[in-house]
Order: structure tokens, then sequence, then C-alpha cells
């Protein structure tokens, strides 16, 4: 990192050399936890107002049924308001639409801005009234956008380089995330597989130290409990293991549907040119109101719907209708382009799809009866894992807010399962899906460049198992000519490289780049140092 330059310049003592990094890093971890702390205090609130206006929705709920006449007309009358205002606010902050985790990944790749003082209001008020009007959307994606803003911001007051801002920025993001779901663990992991895809000490010590700081923040606020309270779990026998495969054949293949099924939506709504984006939300609150006065389960994120089939109370019968209805739900929420992130609705998904199997297998095994609900906390995870393909965050995630881990075996092989299904079926992780449309529409839209020609920063990359730069000389490497590669970390080792070097999968590539190329450079060392076999299986 540029500091870490600074601070060693001038000397090859390597003592001092060595104090003025542990100097640096110390620093940077009391950086990564002040990040945590302003992004968990967000997270909290934006948690406890969405409680709140549920609460709030529940009741009107109860009091539109007891008018059986014209009380259906409530709801969605009140959707029509708050969606249509969640859809006029998201016009002052385009970024603040959808979960806005694909525009964390674009800012960390210098492709798109970050303006934390307007990210921030716009994605908590709009979020709020978007989630409260019954939109099947759920708290982690604003959360987790919102903590990147916080990141961004403590940057900023502490006057950081750019390099140290993006590595904030990503602490917030993760401490977001942990902030969301009670889940410190899964908001670190998310930050090095998912939106880092780095290692290093700086990404996971500060992501850690965020972590921390915004779980100590939920657990005092919210207290020490999992997200949901599951009870009294059955052990799963190795019988069960292929009930299992299939399950993980039946999550990858409806996981890869939802991913098919969202584009499509997206696609649909970009065709909708003359429908302002107030009208487009408003228009789904009103579907949304009227489908919740006869299912309100499947209003808004979902929790107690999941927290209802972890307890066994849902009846099989029902779980298609609340399956098919939370499905269509979301990607037409989604698709409307207001804040809300997609998260919970998936895990409420795959819920309804473990159960389901679990209830049959029960009739079909009565051995195997009552065990429904250890098939759904596996399917919350495998689902997870077709959709997003972060298996080590939706594993985490999973064990985190249920509390339990004994199914680990049965856990592991159906992530499995869900996730090679999903790859054969060609379709592109959600993110990276969504990443993409929002750099094409960047680009069609003639987005001016982030930074100044005449200034330089230091950018990291990790030559990735597969990639073409692993295994390669770097004199046989097309690197971009507006970068200079500077060294390769390898373990404890830094490399000079040279032309001979040889790169290996695992290296930390640091580069040299003029600030305003550097969202092309990284687009270019992408294609060399990231494994293209997703790409292949997609474009066959």
């Amino acid at each position: 990192m540029k500091n870490e330059a600074v601070l060693s310049k001038g000397t090859s003592n390597p003592a001092i050399l060595w104090l003025n990094r542990y100097n640096f890093f110390l620093r940077f971890l009391l950086e990564g936890s002040l990040a945590g702390i302003v992004a968990g205090t967000v997270g909290i609130a934006f948690r406890l107002v969405l409680t709140e206006i549920e609460i709030y929705r529940n009741n009107i709920l109860i009091w539109a049924h007891s008018i059986p006449a014209w009380g259906w007309l409530i709801l969605p009358f009140l959707g029509v308001l708050a969606g249509g205002l969640a859809g006029w606010l998201t016009t002052f902050a385009p970024e603040t639409a959808g979960s806005g985790i694909p525009h964390v990944e674009a800012v960390l790749m210098r492709q798109q801005r970050l303006v934390w003082w307007r990210i921030i209001p716009v994605k908590f008020i709009a979020g709020a009234l978007a989630i409260g009007a019954g939109l099947s959307l759920g708290r982690e994606g604003p959360t987790v956008q919102m903590g990147a803003a916080a990141g961004q911001a403590v940057s900023k007051s502490l006057m950081r380089t750019k390099a140290e801002e993006l590595q904030l920025i990503a602490c917030g993001a993760g401490a977001g995330l942990a902030a969301a779901f009670n889940a410190p663990l899964a908001g670190v992991v998310f930050v090095l597989e998912e939106l880092r895809r780095n290692f290093s000490p700086y990404v996971l010590g500060g992501a850690l130290t965020a972590s921390i700081a915004a779980d100590l923040i939920s657990q005092k606020i919210l207290g020490p409990l999992p997200t949901f309270q599951v009870k009294n779990l059955l052990p799963l026998p190795l019988t069960t293991l292929p009930l299992f495969v299939i399950l993980g054949v039946a999550t990858g293949v409806l996981g890869a549907s939802f991913n098919r099924a969202l584009q499509g939506g997206l696609e649909l709504a970009d065709k909708l040119t003359k429908v302002p984006r107030w009208l487009r939300a408003a228009l789904v609150a009103v579907l949304a109101g009227v489908v919740g006065y006869f299912l309100p389960e499947v209003l808004g994120g979902g929790h107690f719907l999941v927290e209802s089939v972890l307890a066994n109370k849902v009846a099989l019968q029902v779980i298609p209708l609340l399956f098919i209805a939370k499905f269509l739900l979301t990607i037409m929420s989604y698709s409307a382009g207001v804040p809300g992130g997609i998260f919970l609705p998936l895990l409420v998904l795959g819920t309804l799809i473990g159960s389901f199997i679990g209830q049959i297998s029960g009739y079909l095994f009565p051995s195997l009866q009552g065990m429904a609900p250890s098939f759904a906390i596996v399917s919350m995870a495998a689902y997870f894992v077709a959709i997003v393909r972060a298996p080590l965050t939706g594993i985490v995630l999973i064990i985190e807010m249920t509390g339990h881990y004994q199914h680990m075996l049965p856990l592991l092989l159906t992530c499995v399962v869900a996730y090679i299904v999903a790859e054969a079926l060609g379709t592109l992780p959600i993110y990276e899906m969504l990443l993409e449309r929002d750099l094409m529409k960047g680009r069609s839209d003639g987005e001016a460049s982030l930074s100044c020609e005449d200034k330089t920063t230091v950018i990291e990359v990790v030559v990735e198992s597969g990639s073409p730069a692993s295994g390669c000389r770097v004199k046989d490497l097309k690197l971009p000519s507006e970068c200079l590669l500077v060294s390769v970390n390898r373990g404890t080792r830094e490399i000079i490289p040279r032309g001979s070097t040889k790169l290996l999968e695992g290296d930390h590539l640091k580069v040299i780049v003029p600030e305003g190329k550097a969202g092309k450079v990284i687009e270019e060392f992408d294609k060399l140092t990231r494994c293209r076999v997703r790409n292949r299986v997609s474009s066959s």
C-alpha cells in the first residue's frame, strides 16, 4: 500500500522496516474497527426500523381482515404511497437501486463512484419504505452498501489514500453484513471470497476487526442469540446422504432458474423506458399488497416465514404456493429498481425447498419424520451457493444464523452438488451478472473517468488456479502498457519480478497504475489472473 511504501522509504534497516510496517498495520486495524462501528450503527438502526415497520404492517393486515368488503384495498393503497416515494427517492442516487453489492464491487474495481453522504440517507429511507411496503427484498444489500459508504466516510475524515479508502470500503461492507445477520465470521468471509478475492493481511485483518466491532454493537442492542432460533434438531443418519444429493440437484436447478428469471425481469424493466421508476415501484407495491392480503408470509424479507418453516409449522401442500408467490414477487420487486437485497428472500426460498423434500422424505421413510427442519437448514445454504456461488460465505452464514453446525457433512455435500449443477447449467453468479449489467449500462451512458491521469495508485490482484497467468512467466504475459508490476508476494516472501519470474497460483501482485486508468487495468488483469472456466461454460 502507498502509505506503507512511504513509511519505509529511505531506510534499508530490516528492523526499522518491520517496525514501520507493523505500526501501519496496527493503525489500519484501528481504522477498520472505526469503520465497523459506524457501519454497525447504521446497519442496526436499519434493522430496528424495518422491525417496527413490519410490526406496523402486520397490525394493519389484522385490521384489514376485519373489514371483508374493502379491507384488501388498504395495503395496496399504502403500498402505492411508500413504493412510489421509494422509487422517487432513488432517482437522487441511482446507484442505491437494487442490492448495492454489485455497486460496491464496481467501486472496488475502480469502475464506479461511491458518494457516502448521498448513499446512506437515500438507501436507508428508500430501502425502509420499499421493504415496509411489502416488496420481497432483504435488508442485507442495503446494510452492505451503507457499510461500504461508512467505510469511505471514515477514510475521508482521516484523509487516507485511495488504496486505504478501498480497503476501508471493503471492511465497512463486511461489517454491514455482520450487522444484518449477527454473523461476524460470514462478514469476513464475504469480503475475502466475494468482494476482494484477496487474503492479504490488510484485507483479512481489517475485515475481521470491522466485523467484530459491528457485531459487538449488534449483540449489545439486539442480544447474542442467532438470527433464527432453531430448537431440537434431530440427528441425520448417513443413510440420508442420497436424499441430500437430490436436494443439491434441486437447489442447483432452481438456483440457476432464479438467476435467469432475475436477469429476464431486469431486461424487461429496461425496455419500459417510458415508465418512470417511481411508477414501476408503485405498481409492484400494489401487487404485493393484494398478494399479501391473502399470503402475508411472502411480504418483505420473509424472516417470520423462515422461522415458521424451521419450526416445522408449514404444511406440505402450502409450500409450492408459497414458493411460487415468493419467487415471482422477489423477481418483480428487484426489477422495480428500488433499494433492497436478495439474501433473505433467497434464504426463504431455500428453506421452502428443503422443507418440501424433507417432508416428502418423512412420508416415504417413516424413520425420517420430523427431520424437515434439518433439510430446510441445509437447503438454505445450498440455494444460496447455487445463486451466489460463494460456498464458504453461504456455509458460514447459515451456521451463524442458526447456531447449529452438527449437520456439517450433509451441508457440505449438498452445497457442492448445488454448486456443480448451477455451474453446469451455464448461469453466471448473481452478483457477477448484476455487476456486468451495471458496467455495461455505465459505458452506454458515457460515464466520465473517475480519477486524474497524472496521479498513480497501487492495485493488488491475486493469481487464481487455472487462470492464464498461473504458471506463466512475466515476459510472456500481455500486460497492459499503462501499468508497472513492482512486486510479487508469495507467502511470506516478497519477490521483485523479472521477465523470467514464473507466476504461481496464490501469488499477490502489486501493480502501479495511473488513477484514471485503474479501472481499465483491473479489468485487463481480471482476464489474466482469474479462472475463466465459468465463461467457457457459459459460451458453450
